[in-house]
């Protein structure tokens, strides 16, 4: 499963834009707040709810069934709202070219301002193939797109189980997964203790018996958060039921953990789950091929953490498509140029533009000259240009002062005032 090309036109703020996805490695969209690089995902996420939809639901075919109220026919897709068409304009349609299996596929959506909208599938024979196969084979791989949004925080692990017949099909794997508007965590942390309790069964039986599907996502874990300091994640029934981990060999509850430990174990554990029942004929679901949909990648982890998840993401889900957004310079740091996009406001439209370097680059060069912030803040900036002009016209008294009041304000540990000062010595030997 491969996204190929994606073509927006006047879709919020994005009037036409065309993106080709031809590397291998992740696509890292970057620019200023309110750009379009939501949007984008966004974009990518209800086109690709028609797919996963079809593949679900049989669409309605009987002329009752066809009178039926659009939001009654499950076998359809998210739609695009007026207040998606961007300002000015009459009608917004977008279009997605992708590929299963090596076959390509398109996927077209339109919206316009009196309500009328059209969709439109080509091959849609595969999606037919893929739903009557399914029937037949419960081994059947099937394709998984899932988008991660911005509001994913783990608010709550909830593990009560209020049903007891549990049966987890293939297509289980897309709940919740193109919403877009948040993402829900509660299915994995109960699906954990679900399969958790199969496997204790087995366990009486068999002392060496793994669940596939469950030793899957604790390989994912333990590759993301490091496997040096996390292990033995497990739900414990007493004296209420929790889910803990052993970090650097304490046992926690995973609520003590941070919010960013947190949110990175339940983002990759929800994939690892959602890859290891969407692929019960893949001896290890996380080499699964699927497209993975990330917002701000970098939320609420420490920037040695921001500079290390894609590495680790790639290494843990190899044949993953990854489309990532991000603020981070230390995200980018970590990715070819040809695979990062910044996104610049131009007139009345967005432009796509690659940087001429990105990978290994020090983080303040990719803030000043990918991202257009300055390394400082201005005043301060300004301030040790005004030193060096003073030093260089030989005001020594006042470029002493100067640096006094700098130092003042921003402490004494500036690689900057060492080269001051030895340009002040120096002009000082020179006048003698």
């Amino acid at each position: 499963m491969k996204i190929k090309r994606l073509e927006i036109n006047c879709f919020r703020g994005i009037k036409n834009l065309t993106i080709d996805f031809v590397t291998t490695e992740p696509t890292v969209f970057i620019g200023i707040n309110g750009v379009g690089k939501s949007s984008i995902l966004d974009c990518i996420a209800i086109l690709f709810s028609w797919l996963l939809s079809r593949i679900q639901y049989e669409p309605k075919r009987t002329i009752q069934d066809l009178a039926l109220d659009d939001f009654i026919d499950k076998s359809k897709g998210r739609r695009f709202s007026e207040e998606d068409i961007k300002n000015g304009y009459e009608t917004t349609d977008c279009e997605i070219i992708f590929s299963i299996d090596g076959l390509e596929n398109q996927i077209g959506l339109a919206q316009n301002n009196g309500g009328g909208w059209g969709i439109s599938i080509k091959s849609p024979s595969i999606v037919d193939d893929i739903r009557t196969k399914l029937k037949n084979n419960s081994q059947l791989d099937i394709p998984l797109i899932v988008y991660y949004p911005v509001n994913r925080s783990v608010l709550s692990v909830p593990l009560e189980i209020e049903v007891e017949d549990y049966s987890f099909k293939q297509v289980d794997g897309y709940e919740q997964a193109l919403d877009g508007i948040q993402i829900n965590f509660d299915s994995f942390f109960k699906w954990f203790r679900v399969i958790e309790e199969t496997e204790n069964e087995e366990l009486r039986d068999d002392i060496k018996y793994r669940d596939r599907q469950l030793e899957a996502v604790r390989k994912a874990i333990y590759s993301i958060l490091g496997k040096n300091d996390f292990k033995d994640i497990r739900v414990r029934r007493k004296p209420y039921p929790r889910m803990t981990i052993k970090k650097q060999d304490q046992e926690l509850d995973i609520q003590q953990l941070s919010d960013g430990e947190k949110s990175l174990l339940a983002l990759v554990g929800d994939l690892a789950r959602r890859l290891a029942i969407a692929n019960p004929s893949l001896g290890d679901p996380l080499t699964a091929s699927s497209v993975v949909l990330i917002d701000e990648i970098e939320q609420h982890l420490h920037p040695a953490w921001q500079r290390q998840v894609i590495p680790k993401l790639t290494e843990t889900f190899p044949n993953c498509q990854f489309i990532i957004t991000t603020h981070s310079p230390q995200v980018v740091s970590q990715i070819k140029p040809n695979s990062v996009y910044i996104l610049e406001k131009i007139d009345d439209n967005v432009i796509l533009k690659h940087p001429s370097s990105s990978f290994g680059r020090d983080s303040n060069r990719i803030l000043e000259d990918l991202m257009k912030v300055p390394e400082r803040p201005q005043q301060i900036k300004e301030k040790l240009m005004e030193l060096f002009r003073l030093i260089d016209s030989g005001n020594l008294d006042s470029a002493r002062q100067l640096r006094l009041e700098i130092e003042e304000e921003i402490g004494t540990d500036e690689p900057e005032f060492v080269r001051a000062d030895i340009l002040m010595r120096r002009r000082e030997i020179l006048k003698k």
